[in-house]
């Protein structure tokens, strides 16, 4: 079973980017068995600080890949990458145009693909070309 994981901050330069997430999980699940994201998945959490921490590592150390916004600095995010890495997953880091991205994201083994982004409909594009090099 081929599992995705979709994930970051849910407020991004005052825009709230839930329908984005709900976009992007639906075009994965066109290409996975399992999609897990932020929404709804982790949204409005009832776990304590621990339990979230530890189902998100469950998740994310399980997936096949991991795609990731990373337009604005999440401490979350980048701990997230940083799983994947240890656990050998490939990850691909969402970032809009004419914002740079953290050197950290783009500079770990992980990140496999980098998909810069003006609008949904040229993420959706983009992201879907890359999901198949990874299928």
């Amino acid at each position: 079973m081929k599992t995705a994981y979709v994930f970051g901050p849910i407020h991004l330069f005052g825009q709230d980017y839930l329908p984005v997430y709900k976009h992007l999980m639906s075009l994965c699940k066109k290409y996975f068995d399992k999609v897990i994201g932020t929404y709804p998945d982790f949204w409005d959490s009832k776990e304590t600080p621990r339990e979230f921490y530890d189902r998100t590592y469950d998740v994310i150390t399980k997936c096949d890949l991991f795609i990731g916004e990373v337009s604005s600095p999440s401490m979350g995010v980048g701990m997230e990458f940083q799983m994947a890495q240890e656990h050998n997953i490939p990850c691909i880091a969402l970032c809009k145009k004419d914002v740079e991205p953290s050197i950290m994201i783009t500079g770990i083994p992980c990140t496999k693909k980098v998909i810069f982004y003006k609008d949904l409909d040229d993420l959706s594009k983009q992201l879907e070309e890359a999901i198949k090099e990874f299928i």
